[in-house]
């Protein structure tokens, strides 16, 4: 059953009362369709089938179908191409059915045969009333047998005199007649095996849509495999490993690659500079990247510039961003990063640009990316510890695959290394108020579980989209209290059961970040641990 077939069945089948599919260029194929509705339909009683293409094999469906329907009382037939062989059928059913009281049989091609065989089952049933035959091919023997033998309640003749003007068709035009009905019956067996060829095709193109769906998951499976497999692999070089060499570029090669710093080339704008996307060549070709353009107003614009040199100049990690060369000429300075083309965290979240949403998959991948580079920040270097301090989604950036890498690094701090009790103070509190955590906003106490607080509030935004801040975390609490977090979610996602326990563990894991106490957050180790097992 093709479409076209499959859209009658079912109007057929769920219609009750009146049903009009009058008009609608219906053959055989889409009369047996409804004859098979109508056998199991339990409301329908009336239906008009007026001015289509149901020839015999369509009526004898039909008929067919009247045999077991015991509800219709109305049968619309009129402006067919039902013959002798049809209406035989339709007489037959007649014998069997005793709920259809209206039958409309004008206007097709019924000779005399046709019309014996209704004279026939009108001897037998006695509840159809009305009967229409006119403008068929009925001779006045035909007629008059019809009125002598039919039962005593039908009326035959439903619109006036129409059984009595008929005319009868000379020889010559009932060999018209019979020649164009030949051809009409070669048409129609032309249209079947067309249909049926159709049908086949379209069995074959449902095949091929399965099978590429097979192939869609398998390729899927396999990349995920290839995915854990990076994953366990080293995934950076330690500080031994990199000679801490970036090289310095001419401020005049940026200047070209950027077209003298144009809007054209502007991707976004931080605390201390905008940043603008370029390209530069090789060795061995053009790469794209990211160039980072100091603000020679920013009071703090060389300390932070040359914080974030320092920085990024003692390690490279799959999920730090890396930092490529440098340019300072005088009060200008440019860092040159790779090149994120999936944006920030932030935009994708806020859906900028009306990108597409971000998976349940990819955000927790990013939840993994970035506990991962995080907890090497913090232990790349046994003899001290770095602090980030202005960790959020903002500085988390994707990149062609999303995979995430942590970015910014101008406010970084190091000190001695200090345990989980140890901390460090200062006077100069900065960063992002959202993202900060009380100790450190209050006293400027630093100690290795700060960054821990941001991470919590950028696991809140991964499940939310929500803008962080107390009032999220608070509203978190809450709802996870009172069993609604589901509520709070991002309408976006479209969890499965299994990806909703995930998501809920995830908002656990972040209100445990985000605890008041230092003592009371986890570590990026043991976040890593549960994250990534």
């Amino acid at each position: 059953m093709n479409q076209r077939q499959r859209k009658f069945h079912d109007k057929v089948k769920s219609a009750s009362g009146l049903l009009n599919l009058d008009e609608n260029q219906i053959g055989d194929n889409e009369a047996r369709a409804i004859a098979e509705a109508l056998k199991v339909n339990k409301t329908l009683t009336e239906l008009h089938l007026y001015t289509n293409r149901i020839g015999d094999a369509g009526a004898k469906a039909i008929a067919e179908a009247l045999k077991v329907n015991k509800t219709m009382t109305l049968l619309h037939l009129q402006q067919n191409h039902i013959g002798n062989a049809g209406t035989h059928a339709i007489a037959e059913a007649l014998k069997a059915n005793t709920r259809l009281r209206e039958l409309f049989l004008s206007e097709n091609q019924i000779g005399d045969a046709g019309a014996q065989a209704i004279a026939e089952a009108l001897k037998v049933n006695k509840t159809l009333i009305s009967l229409t035959l006119y403008e068929n091919f009925l001779t006045n023997d035909a007629i008059a047998e019809l009125r002598r033998t039919g039962n005593a309640v039908c009326k035959l003749d439903f619109e006036a005199g129409k059984l009595d003007d008929q005319r009868v068709p000379s020889p010559e035009e009932l060999a018209l007649l019979a020649n164009a009905a030949s051809d009409i019956q070669q048409l129609r067996s032309s249209l079947a095996a067309n249909e049926q060829e159709l049908a086949t095709k379209e069995q074959e193109l449902q095949q091929l849509r399965s099978d590429l769906a097979a192939k869609d998951q398998e390729l899927k499976s396999a990349l995920e495999q290839i995915d854990v497999l990076k994953r366990h692999q080293p995934a950076f070089e330690s500080a031994v490993d990199f000679d801490g060499h970036i090289q310095q570029v001419s401020l005049a090669t940026l200047v070209t690659a950027t077209n003298n710093f144009a809007a054209g080339s502007f991707l976004g704008e931080g605390a201390f500079g905008r940043v603008y996307g370029a390209s530069l060549l090789g060795p061995p070709v053009a790469v794209a990247v990211a160039i980072k353009k100091l603000s020679t107003e920013a009071k703090q614009g060389a300390a932070e510039f040359k914080s974030e040199l320092d920085s990024l100049s003692k390690f490279r990690h799959a999920n730090i961003i890396a930092i490529l060369s440098y340019a300072e000429e005088g009060d200008e300075r440019c860092l040159v990063y790779e090149f994120m083309p999936n944006g920030s965290v932030r935009d994708r979240l806020s859906r900028k640009n009306d990108t597409p949403a971000l998976t349940w998959s990819q955000r927790h991948r990013i939840a993994v990316d970035v506990s991962r580079g995080m907890h090497y920040v913090q232990t790349a270097f046994p003899d001290h510890a770095l602090f980030h301090l202005d960790l959020k989604t903002d500085n988390v950036l994707l990149d062609a695959h999303f995979n995430a890498k942590v970015s910014d690094f101008g406010l970084v701090r190091a000190a001695k290394h200090l345990d989980d009790k140890s901390y460090l103070r200062t006077q100069t509190v900065q960063g992002t108020i959202a993202y900060m955590c009380p100790e450190f906003l209050e006293e400027g106490r630093m100690t290795v579980k700060t960054d821990v607080y941001a991470f919590g509030m950028i696991l809140l935004e991964l499940t939310t989209a929500a803008k962080p801040g107390t009032r999220l975390r608070s509203e978190v609490r809450k709802a996870v209290k009172n069993q609604t977090i589901n509520g709070m979610l991002d309408s976006a996602l479209k969890p499965t059961e299994a990806e909703s326990q995930s998501l809920s563990e995830l908002v656990t894991l972040a209100l445990e970040c985000l605890e008041d106490a230092p003592d009371d957050r986890p570590s990026f180790g043991r976040l890593l641990a549960t994250l990534d097992p």
